[in-house]
């Protein structure tokens, strides 16, 4: 049934298109044109309500899937990625980009789309032993000690931290985490304040004790003088 519907609707368009060339030649130069226009109109009509109807649009479909058809129409990762990387070479693309990466909705979803590969990419360099020692030399040098300090020092990065910390107390894991933590510290606080404190009594005891000894010993030696 649709091999014969798309070979009555290929008919139909030869029909209509022999019809249209053959009353072109027809008459004069004007009524030739002004045939041509109409049978042109009446045919570009026919043809649409061909393709819209429920045959002409199984017919197109039969048609896209023909693997001939789909080698010719579709194209390839290969060709994409090309179009892309030409694309974004054009300065007119670079300072749309340039542009709308100021956006924050463009700038997260374009982060979104590209964290996966840049993850991945980030974990493979990691493994490179050339490009460990490279960070390493780039944290261990002076210059990048200095831009840290000064950043920390910056108002906005202490404004950051302190909204960090804020939303993470709203987490109740962390709160708890956070709880427990200040506990032990303060438990270990007075533990250590309050084993000075024993060593100074102990110290003050220690000190007490000889000088009572001391004044008994002078005592007792002055009282055998005096029966001498």
């Amino acid at each position: 049934m649709k091999l014969r519907v798309k070979a009555w609707a290929t008919l139909c368009l030869s029909l209509l298109l022999t019809v249209g060339c053959g009353t072109g030649n027809m008459g004069t130069a004007a009524d030739a044109s002004s045939a041509g226009q109409q049978d042109y109109g009446t045919t570009k009509q026919m043809v649409v309500d061909i393709l819209h109807s429920p045959e002409g649009k199984s017919a197109v479909e039969e048609i896209l899937k023909d693997p001939s058809v789909k080698s010719q129409i579709i194209v390839s990762n290969t060709d994409i990625a090309k179009a892309v990387e030409k694309s974004l070479q054009t300065k007119q693309n670079q300072s749309f980009l340039a542009q709308q990466a100021k956006d924050p909705e463009f700038a997260a979803a374009l982060s979104k789309a590209v964290q996966p590969e840049l993850t991945a990419t980030i974990k493979q360099l990691m493994k490179d032993p050339e490009y460990q020692k490279e960070m390493l030399a780039l944290m261990q040098s002076p210059e990048f000690t200095t831009y840290l300090q000064t950043m920390m020092k910056s108002p906005q990065y202490r404004g950051q931290v302190m909204q960090i910390m804020t939303d993470a107390l709203q987490t109740p894991s962390f709160r708890i985490q956070f709880e427990d933590a200040l506990k032990g510290a303060v438990a270990q606080s007075m533990k250590a304040a309050g084993g000075q404190s024993q060593g100074q009594s102990s110290g003050s005891g220690s000190s007490s004790s000889g000088g009572t000894s001391s004044g008994n010993e002078s005592g007792g030696g002055s009282g055998g003088g005096g029966q001498s």
